[in-house]
């Protein structure tokens, strides 16, 4: 259809058409824009405003730095769901509420303040680490900000900066707050445990028709056979197509000649390196050497050392240390050479030499080269032919046939990609994508094309739908009854469980009590809060654990068992003997009262200047079509 359109589009008449629909678009689209003024304003705090600018750059810096610290991606409207749109807003808003209050206290910040902030960004120095006003430039040109724009940002994050740390500076975390929380946080506790196995209960009677059927029926869910998908998936890949693209020979001998750097190992060199601050001391260590004296000695004779430097390259030195190491043949010393690192001398002790491959060589491997390139570009045109063929109305097994597609056919699958027999089917890449778009169709259905990450292109007919349904008891009678022995166990198991609690908390040792029930006992600990230590005890006992007085016995649902636990020992930290710890958490504290202080801040700036929020222009920003 695209490239029956890119075909015709030189016609009078095509020509002709684009006019009346563009003027259709002015009539009823583009006309709203001159006859409604569109608001740019999305917040007003005080006599200050939040352009849709400042709002989108925000937001978007936000998305940014999401996709960053999860290493996920992520839409605009999964970022409003999560609430990076709000809290891009909120930062807006205070950063004008915290310029106002400036403001209002005379607060303004010197040029040469201003100044000393811009030098001191890392992103504006160069190597050398000096700051390099072309790189400032060019930084702000990419970022789309003027120089003014900038330095006004500055200024406010400055002012801000100045009147936030005055709020935040009297916050303090008071020494006994601090040693409280330490003894919280570092308490470690040691417990007697029991453990009885599920599988230690005697084993439960046959169950009858009648309760397997019942069982069968309330745990439905444990024996439902998932929706099951019959699909024909039609696939252009570039890898389909390679076999018939035709590459000439002075297609591959251009192609060779102007990659022949990739087919080039350069010369590597092995070396010896004394570096020292004069030159007559470099040469002093030359002579030496060249006199026969190891390198070493030489070197150690002046007060230096021998530096190895294996496996050099040409590219990866510096021209005035490249040219003498490259001129010297192995064993041969250099004359002293300076670099702004010093002066140095070197010995060259191995010599790997450069080696080229030849057209013969790689001649298979360019020309498959040349192949996937084209092939990836013919994919691109074989998608539109088999959109337009079935845009005609045929099956995709019949689009397939008539442009000679790969086919591949699933009787049965689920939405993870397995059979009936739970065995995962033909792995096609991108069949995650696939089945995840197939499964929203109807039967008799087809998906638009679908493209992967390599390039490749599929499209899925649903030939056939088995709707999830609850297995026949004939099918899966020897699950439900094993299922329904499991259950009787556990149940016994915690029965049993409850019984040896009572016991301990009626005085008797863990010793006794585990003898008597077969199980198995250990103490357990010290265990922390994160609980580190705990063993065999659940993750959710551990919370449990530090609410127990010592003593105290509780019981929870293990791996494979019932645990029971009894309180032994609580071992609690003197502060004063983890000065390091403490120090560290008295600043988590300080942080903590700061953040609450300007939190309370803001809260009061607001009350006394007027924030209005136009939701509605925020929502025409990013409304989904």
């Amino acid at each position: 259809m695209l490239q029956a359109l890119r075909s015709k589009v030189g016609s009078w008449v095509v020509k002709i058409l684009f006019v009346l629909l563009i003027l259709s678009f002015a009539v009823w689209g583009v006309g709203d824009i001159f006859r409604e003024q569109v608001s740019t304003e999305v917040a007003s705090v005080g006599d200050r405003t939040v352009t849709t600018t400042e709002l989108d750059r925000a937001f978007r810096t936000e998305i940014d730095r999401m996709r960053q610290m999860f290493q996920t991606d992520i839409d605009t409207e999964g970022a409003r769901q999560l609430g990076l749109l709000d809290a891009a807003l909120d930062q807006l808003i205070s950063r004008h509420l915290y310029a106002l209050e400036a403001d209002s206290l005379g607060l303004a910040p010197g040029d040469e303040l201003l100044l000393r902030q811009i030098r001191e960004e890392p992103a504006f120095r160069n190597a050398q680490g000096q700051f390099d006003p072309v790189l400032f430039r060019r930084v702000l040109s990419s970022n789309a900000l003027s120089e003014q724009a900038y330095l006004q940002a500055v200024r406010s994050d400055v002012l801000n900066s100045l009147l936030l740390e005055a709020v935040a500076s009297g916050a303090t975390a008071p020494q006994p707050l601090v040693a409280d929380v330490y003894r919280h946080q570092a308490q470690r506790r040691t417990a007697d445990v029991l453990f009885l196995a599920n599988d230690a209960m005697p084993a439960p009677p046959e169950p009858d028709e009648e309760t397997i059927a019942k069982f069968h029926q309330e745990r439905a869910v444990r024996f439902t056979a998932p929706e099951y998908r019959a699909l024909t998936i039609a696939r252009i890949a570039p890898e389909d197509l390679m076999d018939e693209i035709p590459v000439a020979e002075e297609e591959i001998q251009a192609a060779y000649e102007e990659r022949s750097a990739a087919f080039r190992t350069p010369e590597r060199r092995d070396v010896e390196q004394v570096l020292v601050q004069d030159e007559d001391t470099a040469r002093r260590i030359a002579e030496a050497a060249r006199g026969g004296a190891p390198m070493g000695d030489a070197a150690q004779a002046e007060g230096a050392a021998v530096q190895p430097l294996p496996d050099l390259t040409r590219d990866g030195l510096l021209p005035e240390m490249a040219e003498p190491i490259f001129a010297a043949g192995v064993g041969e010393v250099s004359d002293p050479v300076q670099s702004p690192l010093g002066w140095h001398v070197f010995r060259v002790t191995s010599v790997t030499p450069e080696v080229v491959r030849g057209l013969d060589e790689v001649r298979d491997e360019i020309a498959a080269d040349l192949k996937r390139d084209r092939a990836a570009d013919r994919v691109f045109e074989v998608a539109n032919e088999l959109d337009d063929v079935l845009a005609g109305g045929v099956t995709v097994p019949e689009a397939a046939e008539q442009l000679g597609l790969h086919v591949t056919t699933l009787p049965a699958v689920d939405a993870e990609g397995r059979n009936p027999q739970g065995e995962m089917v033909e792995q096609l890449p991108g069949l995650d994508v696939v089945l995840d778009r197939a499964f929203r169709l109807g039967e008799g259905e087809q998906s638009t094309l679908i493209e992967t990450r390599e390039g490749s292109y599929f499209v899925a007919q649903v030939d056939d739908v088995v709707p999830a349904a609850l297995r026949p008891l004939e099918q899966v009678r020897d699950e439900v009854v094993a299922a329904w022995q499991a259950e009787q166990r556990t149940a016994a198991a915690a029965a049993r469980a409850e019984e040896l609690a009572e016991a301990l908390r009626a005085g008797g040792t863990i010793e006794e009590v585990a003898a008597s029930a077969g199980a198995e006992s250990a103490t357990v600990g010290p265990i922390d809060r994160s609980g580190n230590g705990r063993g065999r005890i659940p993750e959710g006992l551990v919370d449990r654990l530090f609410e127990m007085a010592p003593g105290e016995v509780a019981t929870a649902a293990g791996q494979g068992g019932q645990v029971i636990v009894r309180l032994a020992e609580v071992e609690v930290p003197d502060p004063e003997a983890d000065g390091t710890r403490v120090a560290a958490l008295a600043e988590q504290l300080e942080r903590a009262v700061a953040s609450d202080l300007l939190a309370q801040y803001s809260a009061a700036l607001r009350s006394s200047h007027d924030v209005e929020v136009n939701r509605g222009v925020i929502d025409q920003m990013y409304r989904q079509d």
